[in-house]
């Protein structure tokens, strides 16, 4: 009884395995298949904004090197990237926006750890010049506790804004000049991507976290209206000449946004 008894629990142990290997090869497949489908689908969206789509670039990294997290982790590399000359607001723009993925390896002393994150973004060279770092993010509970002990953003007229949003500048008088009561007002009617400004280029994201693809709509949406509402002074002040008379805010036209 006891010898049939052991081959019993081994052959449902057998089992298990096999069933357990199944299972990782039926997972395996099926997020092969979604990522397929998700590149498929970042394809044809380039294609219908008439711009150049990028499966793989092992080299992002380096061209976004001055924002976190693309100087964070090993193994980072981007993906489904969509790339062109762009207009939103008004403004031209190069565009780049898609997926990025790094890993992070940490040890213990015993055993090592390896960790794969995913995000995506949208990245942004306008001609419009904003040499200025710029930070522009919802408030977290680390922002908080850095204004207890001293390390203060920038507060503006609008308290609820102040409250909700932390804004970092190098320049304080550029973000009074870009946070009118439209734009504020804008921020404060969405969830909006955060915003990193540093040496002439824009990251949009939302932290650590891959969009579906209508998400990428919406967020270019987002952004179609934030540069839409950067105020006429600061146009004026930092468009080249050569692109004043096509500027919409600077010499509207009928339905254009005022």
């Amino acid at each position: 009884m006891t010898t049939e008894f052991s081959g019993i629990t081994a052959v449902l142990a057998l089992l298990g395995v096999i069933a357990f290997v199944i299972l990782v090869i039926v997972a395996v497949a099926i997020s092969a298949r979604k990522e397929r489908e998700r590149t498929a689908a970042l394809r044809a969206r380039a294609a219908e904004l008439g711009l150049r789509f990028v499966e793989l670039d092992a080299g992002l990294a380096t061209k976004m090197a001055a924002f976190p997290p693309f100087c964070v982790g090993h193994s980072r590399r981007g993906m489904n990237l969509i790339e062109g000359q762009f207009v939103a607001g008004g403004l031209r723009m190069s565009l780049m926006f898609g997926d990025y993925q790094y890993k992070v390896t940490t040890s213990n002393g015993k055993s090592t750890t390896t960790t794969t994150f995913n995000m995506s973004f949208i990245s942004v060279v306008p001609v419009l010049a904003i040499n200025e770092e710029l930070t522009v993010r919802e408030e977290g509970f680390f922002d908080k506790i850095g204004q207890f002990i001293g390390f203060e953003d920038i507060d503006f007229e609008s308290s609820d804004f102040s409250k909700r949003f932390h804004v970092k500048c190098s320049d304080r008088r550029f973000a009074f000049d870009l946070f009118d009561p439209r734009m504020i007002e804008y921020f404060l009617a969405a969830q909006p991507p955060r915003i990193h400004a540093r040496d002439g280029r824009l990251l949009f994201d939302r932290g650590v976290q891959r969009w579906k693809i209508e998400e990428f709509t919406a967020n270019l949406a987002w952004m179609d209206g934030f540069f839409a509402r950067v105020p006429r002074h600061v146009r004026a002040a930092r468009l080249a000449q050569s692109d004043h008379a096509a500027d919409p805010v600077l010499h509207p036209t009928s339905g254009d946004l005022q």
